[in-house]
């Protein structure tokens, strides 16, 4: 959770420089595969009835290629812009964690290649094509 008093945002903003783990903001491996902390930086602005929260996020992510199961590794930035409405009654704090968990499950690619040219894993043998022969018989 990454909660914002709504008092400690001023005429000129807030600005956030944190790391913290993924299950900071409730994120599992099986929604996520990240491999390092999450370095979280905002800027954050109100501005009439809202705040706007300006985010990068900055993480190592692991992904499987979808054809010959090798482990891949990728440094990455994301950037997301938020906004929250505040409740007339008063709000006292925004929860930027929860956004951001969402918005990483939602950009997580269902899918992905190590290479355009990946040739896969035999069905019969199980080899990977891209390292070895395949070991069947003709």
């Amino acid at each position: 959770m990454i909660k914002i008093p709504v008092r400690d945002i001023t005429s000129n903003g807030l600005d956030i420089d944190q790391s913290i783990p993924k299950e900071g903001i409730g994120l599992s491996d099986e929604e996520v595969d990240i491999r390092s902390l999450l370095n979280i930086k905002a800027h954050i602005e109100r501005v009439d009835n809202f705040v706007i929260a300006d985010t990068r996020i900055r993480a190592d992510f692991g992904y499987m290629c979808a054809r010959c199961l090798e482990e891949l590794y990728s440094p990455e930035e994301r950037s997301y812009k938020f906004d929250f409405e505040l409740d007339p009654a008063g709000t006292e704090f925004i929860d930027l964690g929860e956004e951001i968990r969402q918005e990483m499950i939602l950009a997580n690619p269902p899918r992905i290649l190590c290479s355009k040219e990946c040739k896969g894993i035999c069905p019969g043998c199980g080899a990977n094509l891209n390292k070895e022969q395949c070991k069947c018989a003709p």
